[in-house]
């Protein structure tokens, strides 16, 4: 699952003209945040700017463009789709902050092949640096160096000259300045590796699978991989297929058997069957126990992998709809395992869009109990007007009730449509 580096958590993530968001925005990862808000509204827009911002962290070859525009994440999309209002002229500002550590830096497009970036401030608790794309430096070139940074520290220029690769500083190191560059690199390269992210429609769970040698155990963004990492936990005995049987046992009265499930030969290719035991004894394929269990396992994996640190230091957990196609017994009991993930120690930042209202319920009560602190969580709205798109942040008291409040009539529909149908009674004279 990658190499360990030593990291701090990251504590948010600011952006601005990205998408729907004309103005700057801020997306704080609790060990859990909570995204809500109405169909097409930026909800999905602002989960996936994490593992947007994971892929431009790591370190690539010949980079001619800022942004990894391969990434799943963008889904194919490239700079004019997700500037604010198509605007290809403007620069789009983001942020990343650790607890002793924070950058800047705003992206623009030059022309149709080169994506640079124009300015950057970085800030540690003992310097300041900021710096602006020196395009003027070699007026002799055939062509404009915008790798090339003039640098300013704490706000008096030193005529310091840095370079950039994508978002990365590349610099040779030995003074105060560098060793600063160094530790961003640092910091880039764990967020690089510290995104793990489901999106919403999620892959089919297989009948047989391979499980071949080398394998990590890590699941794709498409939730594919979930057996391979369910089986390698049973045979390691890291207690992770345990912990997601069990939750099988509570949602569907099904454990997983992947552990006792020997391989079959199927075109001369050693293959296992992924199935779950019955109460009966029976076993079945997990792809028929419901479309909604199957693809909730991913995220239930991937919590109790970050739980056990399978996922490294400070993981940050991005699930767009976890609770697709569950039924409403079953989101209670997908949310409860979540927190009980939190309550256990996870060092995971469970960043969680959703239509759930009792995953709010879920964070709500744990903080009633006492298991988990109100600053443990965060819920955003996420809402749009003439001015753009908004993130609304909604904290606790320790009592579970919102500080902030909700907009008027949010999770008021069922209310609403018992009221009609009552009313409707009354006006047909149905007793």
């Amino acid at each position: 699952m990658g190499n360990m580096i030593k990291s701090t958590p990251i504590k948010n993530i600011k952006f601005q003209k990205y998408r729907g968001f004309y103005e700057e925005q801020t997306l704080e990862l609790k060990p859990i945040t909570l995204l809500f808000g109405r169909n097409s509204v930026g909800k999905s827009a602002s989960l996936r700017l994490l593992p947007i911002l994971s892929a431009a962290s790591r370190k690539r070859r010949g980079n001619k463009s800022v942004l990894d525009y391969s990434a799943p994440a963008l889904r194919g999309a490239n700079f004019g789709d997700i500037i604010s209002n198509g605007q290809i002229s403007s620069a789009m500002t983001f942020s990343i902050e650790w607890p002793d550590l924070s950058y800047q830096f705003s992206i623009r497009n030059i022309d149709e092949s080169t994506e640079i970036v124009t300015n950057f401030c970085l800030k540690n608790p003992i310097s300041c640096f900021s710096g602006e794309v020196s395009v003027a430096s070699n007026p002799k070139a055939a062509a404009p160096d915008y790798s090339s940074f003039d640098i300013a520290y704490d706000g008096e220029n030193r005529f310091d000259i840095w370079k950039l690769e994508g978002i990365r500083p590349s610099i040779a190191e030995g003074t105060e300045e560098n060793q600063t560059a160094k530790q961003l690199r640092e910091s880039l390269d764990a967020f690089g590796e510290s995104v793990f992210w489901l999106e919403a429609i999620r892959s089919s769970v297989p009948r047989f699978f391979e499980l071949t040698l080398g394998s990590d155990g890590s699941i794709s963004s498409d939730g594919s991989g979930v057996a391979q990492a369910l089986r390698q936990s049973s045979m390691v005995g890291d207690g992770i297929s345990e912990a997601v049987s069990a939750w099988l046992e509570k949602t569907c009265n099904c454990m997983l058997s992947s552990s006792a499930s020997s391989s079959v030969a199927v075109f001369n290719r050693q293959v296992f069957p992924f199935n779950v035991t019955l109460k009966s004894g029976a076993q079945i394929a997990v792809k028929d126990i419901g479309e909604g269990i199957a693809q909730a396992l991913p995220v239930v994996t991937i919590c109790h992998q970050a739980r056990l640190g399978k996922l490294g230091p400070h993981p940050i957990l991005a699930f767009e709809q976890p609770e697709l196609h569950l039924h409403p017994t079953a989101t209670v009991q997908l949310a409860d395992e979540i927190i009980s993930c939190v309550v256990s120690n996870s060092e995971a930042r469970h960043v969680i869009e959703t239509h759930a209202e009792s995953m709010l319920l879920a964070v709500q009560i744990a903080i009633v109990e006492k298991r988990i602190k109100p600053s443990d969580a965060i819920v955003y709205w996420v809402n749009n007007d003439d001015a753009g798109t908004h993130l609304r942040p909604i904290t606790f008291d320790d009592e579970g009730f919102p500080i902030g409040g909700w907009p008027q009539g949010v999770f008021r529909e069922t209310l609403d449509q018992s009221r009609r149908l009552s009313e409707l009674r009354i006006e047909t004279g149905v007793n």
